[in-house]
């Protein structure tokens, strides 16, 4: 099993920071990867709820749909929920898990983003590129 840890340090309070992950109209500034649009974005923001998102590759088209089950929310200090992607035939890929942490300094707020339980270290790494390309992206939003 495989797992990583991204850190980014962002200008924006905390509460701001928690609600771009919590907030659809928000989550659709920086949510996919660059290269990539999020087409639609369903929450049911509370612990046992379920999310589901759907996303475009701007370059080929392909759609890609991620889902999952919210198991701990504590705004504004943490969040944790479960990710599966959706395959072409409806089964989900192999479930794990990723646990946001977010802590005050100074104006300025720290998220630890962390996902573990992959199959494989080829899917961690994928992960890590993916999420590493939204943070940035969530860094730039946050900066306007």
């Amino acid at each position: 099993m495989s797992a990583f840890t991204l850190t980014r340090v962002l200008k924006a309070p905390r509460d701001l920071v928690f609600r771009a992950f919590v907030e659809p109209a928000r989550m659709r500034q920086w949510w996919a990867p660059q290269g990539f649009t999020m087409l639609s974005c369903d929450l049911d923001l509370r612990q046992g709820g379920a999310w589901r998102m759907t996303i475009r590759a701007d370059d080929t088209g392909a759609v890609q749909t991620e889902v999952g089950v919210y198991r701990e929310i504590r705004e504004p200090e943490r969040l944790a929920f479960t990710h599966s992607w959706v395959r072409a035939d409806g089964s989900l890929t192999p479930q794990t898990l990723v646990t946001a942490t977010f802590v005050e300094r100074g104006n300025r707020t720290e998220v630890s983003f962390h996902q573990e339980d992959f199959a494989t270290s080829a899917a961690c790494l994928s992960h890590e590129n993916g999420w590493s390309s939204s943070l940035d992206q969530l860094t730039g939003y946050l900066a306007k």
